[in-house]
């Protein structure tokens, strides 16, 4: 259920996101980013999946030309919006630091990448007025006011502020490493990155299906004890992480030999009971061409099917050897090792569907709780 917590970086990227961070000049915009960019470059482990596209430094190249008039600020925006889609289409994480001041253009940048299935979040960086002609080290306010500089957002040209955007982050009022934190929690929330200290808790693999469930019931059979139904419910509940089904030859030897279970990017993670399904020699030959079998509890769901194995593969249960590596001991007297010796001779793993919640019906069903 809870993957291993061996990452040497606080945080892992998960998928690319656009960051709009909007407001006046002087607000904080481009200080913001470039110090959420240089946390997270270490947080990560990797400079190259944060990328910061900045007002001033954009017009000095790709938006060169263009002026301030409200055609050429639609234009500008419709030009970083595209290509902030296509960084984020490929997985980076992207803060725009543009001052975007009027909603419209802000929406059609939202609209471009949500059309496209990509995350958006639009952020206010809300400092006063007060506060960014105070921090005008440029000295751009002052002649905007003296009419130097015309359509000059919050002086001369309006800024339309945003109603409904995912944060608003008054930097005149909140520390810097404060303003980094809001944007770094609500990666995390948003599922942007990945907290490697937090536990990770799965979902369940159970899935109510009644085509499923009507195409099992015609199905080859498998009759189940109640132990390997407990390990049905513990793997199809999400309690034995990786593990997607009952251990293929590989995940056993790799769980006696290392007590782990690699996932599908080949991380380890701790794992050291076997858990497996196995069947008589008899029954092998009778599955024999099978491309799916269905595992059913007499007492469990009105007897019909559970769950169900596809594309079934069957590989020797050496016992002596799983009865040593996990328990160390080879006794009938030691309970597990006495339940494996009564097994068949065969061990069946597969692509496994899980049909149902198994309930039990002994008044203690509440109780049973997924990971979540």
């Amino acid at each position: 259920m809870v993957e291993s917590k061996n990452s040497s970086t606080p945080y892992t990227a998960l998928t690319g996101a656009t960051f709009w961070f909007t407001g006046l000049s002087g607000a904080g915009k481009s200080t913001l980013s470039e110090y959420v960019k240089k946390y997270m470059d270490s947080a990560l482990g990797d400079d190259k999946k944060v990328f910061i596209l900045d007002g001033d430094i954009i017009r000095t190249g790709l938006n060169k030309g263009l002026g301030f008039s409200a055609e050429d600020r639609a234009e500008n925006i419709r030009r970083i919006s595209e290509v902030s889609k296509l960084f984020c289409m490929a997985g980076c994480i992207v803060f725009v630091a543009f001052i975007s001041p009027y909603s419209k253009d802000r929406d059609f940048a939202k609209k471009l990448h949500r059309d496209s299935g990509l995350k958006f979040y639009e952020c206010h960086i809300s400092a006063s007025l007060a506060v960014c002609e105070g921090r005008d080290v440029k000295g751009l306010y002052k002649k905007a006011r003296a009419g130097i500089i015309p359509n000059f957002t919050g002086v001369s040209d309006p800024y339309e502020q945003p109603k409904d955007c995912e944060m608003n982050i008054n930097t005149g009022e909140v520390p810097i490493e404060g303003c980094k934190n809001m944007v770094v929690n609500h990666m995390v929330k948003e599922g942007v990155i990945r907290d490697n200290s937090a536990p990770r808790v799965v979902e369940s693999l159970v899935e109510v299906n009644a085509a499923k469930a009507q195409e099992a019931a015609g199905l080859p059979k498998l009759m189940i004890n109640d132990m390997q139904t407990e390990l049905v419910q513990t793997v199809g509940e999400g309690w034995a992480f990786p593990l997607k089904g009952f251990m293929n030859e590989m995940e056993l030897l790799e769980s006696l030999q290392m007590k782990t279970v690699a996932d599908a990017s080949g991380k380890r993670h701790m794992l050291s009971v076997p858990i497996t399904q196995d069947i008589s020699t008899e029954l092998k030959s009778a599955f024999a061409g099978c491309k799916a079998i269905a595992l059913c509890n007499a007492k469990i769901n009105g007897g019909k099917p559970i769950a169900v194995i596809r594309n079934p593969v069957f590989f020797p249960n050496r016992k002596e050897e799983i009865c040593s590596r996990a328990f160390g001991c080879f006794s009938p007297n030691h309970p597990m090792a006495s339940n494996i010796m009564g097994q068949g001779d065969w061990l069946v793993s597969g692509e496994m569907d899980f049909l149902c919640k198994i309930m039990w019906n002994d008044g203690m069903d509440q109780y049973r709780l997924t990971p979540k």
